[in-house]
């Protein structure tokens, strides 16, 4: 059975299961080079049904994770009905009237919940038609029978993707999902066993930590849905005893009613940068970074506290774009009442889409067991016709030297013994926004000074930002204080470090609180990358190596040998590997 799976949202993505395991899935800002592309992911669906060596026609069902799409994010480029149109139009007047709402919603926050009754009426009556014209517009596209395509609630689809992805898809667990909104709503608690789901409570996007977070991201300057981590980073820099504080300022702004195990706020939250003016005007950017980030980590483990103390289940499972926060993450792995915890990787919107292909899947047979995942290497592999042609281009190039490796992990990992900085492009493209080790930038994580270069020479990175380590499997407790509530193999919770990990993962980590986000390195999930941190080892006596992604600032991570021959021209690296050939610049 094959389950095509569809999201054309913020940074949209196609997936494909075969008999409910995921076999291929990518987002479309790879093929296109645009961050976080919207709309129809048209090259990430022909890829996945490449890779399973299938046409649109023996596909059994195409699913999307989502209910209803406002207008403007609708998924035919071209060809809108005239109606769309209009509503298109109507979009900057509609825009005026809310903002003036908005503003006496600020004012008398009793009027919030007659602004919910409006938003849900519009969102319904104008959802429910433009998901009739979407459907019809992709099953048109795929050329096959709309009652093929099926569609699920956002948050259940995130859920789904959690705890279908997880070691304990076969037991009762504890599943939460928080993101800034998705079908009306911001975060769910739900239970799963197997089949079964109870949905125990859902917050509504007017409550939206995630949306919060994404204002205050806005706030500072920087790009909201995309540059939260940078706030995250920016936050161990400000003055504890300053953050406290000022904390008491800003914490009633987002409460926990643990009744009803869901996020109450007086304010709307999509009128939150009002309140961020009005009282933040004049405080200094790393404090109101150092204060937000109190707020989302205080205000998620006491609700993840007040669900297991209200379920009593342990075994805990978490997705949405809130759960990126790897800080938050760590906070939450930190508690003593969990027993077991997993976070999809990513646990973002790109995500969600397997979850509703997971739902689907188990909608049609039941009984079916689905297999954990084990890595997300679901990218395209080094096209053997892309990398010739890449090869014949740059060996008649007087710039260029070209060799052909004999031992290509021996070769990297005696550059980057030697202080330099090494971009790979090999094997299968990871899923999700952190690179594994196939698109990566690799250099020796105790040397501070590769820092610099690197971003001197590609990433350009704001200054307060921590790069990462990618550590062998049996080195991991040498250099990390964990909790082994949840596997790392990831790069999606932060773990404090060891005296021996400060010293020889320095260039790797948090530079003032010495965090780290590591990915942990099994021999069976990539056994290339597995040999290059050996190989390492054996020179230097580190068992890791500083691992960031392989693109140019403000570009996704590259997708194969076009776009790394790009990224390293256009940047001052001056070695490139891709699978085994080394390119130099002269």
């Amino acid at each position: 059975m094959y389950i095509l799976g569809i999201y054309y949202g913020h940074n949209s993505t196609a997936c494909l299961l075969k008999d409910g395991q995921i076999i291929a899935a990518a987002s479309e800002e790879r093929f296109t080079g645009i961050k976080n592309y919207k709309g129809l992911p048209k090259n990430a669906l022909s890829y996945v049904l490449s890779e399973a060596k299938i046409d649109s026609a023996k596909l059994d069902f195409v699913t999307l994770s989502f209910t209803y799409m406002a207008p403007i994010h609708s998924v035919s480029q071209t060809g809108k009905s005239s109606l769309t149109n209009l509503l298109l139009v109507l979009t900057t007047p509609f825009q005026l009237i809310r903002n003036f709402w908005g503003k006496l919603a600020f004012r008398f926050p009793s009027l919030i919940k007659i602004g919910r009754m409006f938003y849900l009426f519009s969102i319904y009556t104008v959802g429910k038609y433009t998901r009739y014209q979407e459907i019809n517009f992709i099953a048109n596209f795929l050329k096959i029978d709309k009652n093929k395509i099926k569609l699920f609630d956002h948050h259940l689809s995130h859920a789904a993707s959690a705890y279908y992805a997880s070691p304990f898809n076969q037991k009762r667990a504890l599943v939460l999902t928080l993101d800034g909104e998705g079908d009306s709503f911001s975060a769910s608690v739900n239970i799963f066993e197997d089949d079964k789901y109870t949905v125990l409570a859902k917050t509504p996007r007017e409550s939206s930590l995630g949306m919060l977070y994404a204002w205050v991201t806005a706030f500072l300057g920087m790009k909201p849905n995309e540059h939260e981590y940078k706030v995250m980073g920016l936050a161990p820099y400000a003055k504890k005893e300053d953050v406290d504080k000022l904390y008491k300022r800003i914490e009633h702004i987002i409460t926990v009613d643990d009744k009803n195990l869901r996020f109450e706020s007086p304010l709307n939250m999509s009128d939150a940068l009002r309140f961020l003016n009005s009282e933040l005007r004049h405080i200094r950017f790393d404090l109101i970074a150092g204060i937000f980030q109190k707020l989302l980590e205080e205000k998620i483990t006491y609700w993840v506290e007040s669900t297991i103390e209200r379920t009593k289940i342990t075994t805990l499972v978490l997705a949405g774009g809130v759960f990126m926060n790897v800080k938050v993450n760590q906070r939450v792995a930190n508690l003593a009442n969990i027993n077991e915890l997993f976070i999809i990787p990513p646990p973002s919107d790109e995500s969600s889409v397997i979850g509703s292909s997971y739902l689907t899947y188990k909608q049609i047979i039941p009984q079916a067991k689905i297999p954990p995942i084990q890595q997300i290497y679901w990218g395209p592999g080094v096209s053997k016709d892309e990398l010739d042609e890449i090869i014949r281009k740059v060996e008649k190039s007087k710039f260029h030297k070209v060799t052909k490796l004999q031992n290509p992990g021996k070769k990297i990992a005696k550059l980057i013994a030697g202080g330099e900085a090494v971009a790979r492009c090999s094997g299968r493209m990871e899923f999700g926004p952190r690179a594994l080790g196939n698109r990566s930038i690799l250099a020796d994580p105790r040397n501070i000074a590769v820092v610099r270069v690197i971003n001197d020479q590609v990433k350009n990175r704001d200054f307060w930002m921590p790069f990462a380590p990618s550590i062998l499997e049996e080195r991991f407790d040498d250099y990390v204080v964990n909790s082994r509530k949840c596997d790392p193999y990831y790069m999606i919770l932060a773990y404090d470090t060891t005296e021996k990990g400060k010293k020889e993962l320095r260039a790797a980590m948090h530079q003032y609180d010495f965090t780290i986000r590591p990915q942990m390195v099994k021999k069976e999930h990539n056994p290339m990358y597995y040999n290059i941190i050996k190989e390492f080892e054996k020179l230097t006596g580190v068992g890791a190596v500083l691992n960031t992604s392989f693109n140019l600032h403000g570009f996704p991570i590259v997708l194969g040998p076009k776009q790394a021959l790009y990224t390293f021209e256009n940047s001052g690296l001056k070695h490139l590997v891709i699978e085994d050939y080394l390119i130099q610049k002269k």
